[in-house]
């Protein structure tokens, strides 16, 4: 935020798309940045409490703090110097272009598809030219200044290019590998089901990231993340979950009878099929 306020103090600070182009680049590093340190779902909340400490800082030292001193010269019956007005009146249009990505980032723990590709750096910085873009469209209505719809065009396309980043990126870096035996377990059937099971009842332990308080890494390095992981441990899988209790430890995620018997009925068809 000290180099952020520092930017606005400077002679570029008051021609605002230099500015915020400038803020863009910034935030396009940082995103990438955390990416090399964190997982995915870790880069983003990062990303996303990055962002809400300039919009804090910008109203907690700046904008009510300028607010301060107009309301007293005004009372005192001085007139305001301008300048305060000024400042405040650019960190609140910045603190509102930034709201909508940082809505999203602080929500992204429930949106696997954005965070879990190797292109998530990517989509977290064309979620900031989305919240930008709607923005723009709402400031210039309610300003009355017209009504441009292009933004909602250049939205949607930024859109469609973030599902693609999330869901085809397999294309480029390669369809994930599995071995001979695996994909006669994938080839199952059941293994929809057993796929909804697992992530289910199952992932939020067997994880790159667990999401279950006090783990900090899957139990045996284990993880369920994706099909292929799935297929490859079908054998622990029936063990552990299926034929005996050992797993989820005390149920935790309450498994059901009819679950525990399809991961069986999968394991030991495709076995008798070999």
């Amino acid at each position: 935020w000290i180099a952020y306020s520092l930017c606005c103090r400077l002679p570029l600070g008051q021609k605002h798309p230099t500015l915020m182009l400038l803020l863009y680049v910034v935030f396009v590093v940082v995103a990438w940045g955390y990416t090399q340190l964190f997982t995915g779902r870790a880069a983003f909340l990062h990303i996303g409490a990055f962002t809400a400490t300039i919009m804090s800082c910008n109203v907690f030292l700046v904008i009510i703090p300028n607010q301060k001193i107009v309301v007293a010269d005004l009372v005192a019956g001085r007139k305001p110097d301008p300048k305060y007005g000024r400042i405040a009146k650019t960190r609140s249009l910045h603190n509102n272009y930034l709201t909508l990505p940082v809505i999203f980032l602080m929500l992204s723990n429930h949106y696997p598809l954005a965070f879990g590709t190797e292109f998530n750096w990517v989509i977290a910085s064309l979620i900031f030219l989305i919240g930008v873009l709607i923005r723009h469209y709402f400031n210039t209505v309610h300003a009355r200044k017209g009504n441009p719809h292009w933004t909602w065009g250049a939205a949607a396309v930024i859109f469609i290019i973030i599902m693609w980043l999330s869901t085809v990126p397999a294309a480029l870096t390669g369809e994930e590998k599995v071995s001979a035996t695996a994909e006669r377990f994938m080839a199952s059937s059941h293994f929809p089901a057993v796929t909804d099971t697992v992530m289910g009842r199952c992932a939020m332990c067997h994880a790159a990231e667990p999401g279950w308080e006090g783990l900090h890494r899957a139990p045996k390095g284990v993880a369920f993340e994706t099909e292929g992981q799935i297929a490859e441990h079908a054998s622990e899988i029936y063990l552990q979950a299926g034929r005996s209790h050992a797993m989820p430890p005390g149920n935790v995620s309450g498994i059901t009878q009819e679950e525990r018997a399809l991961l069986v009925a999968w394991f030991e068809e495709t076995s008798r099929g070999e």
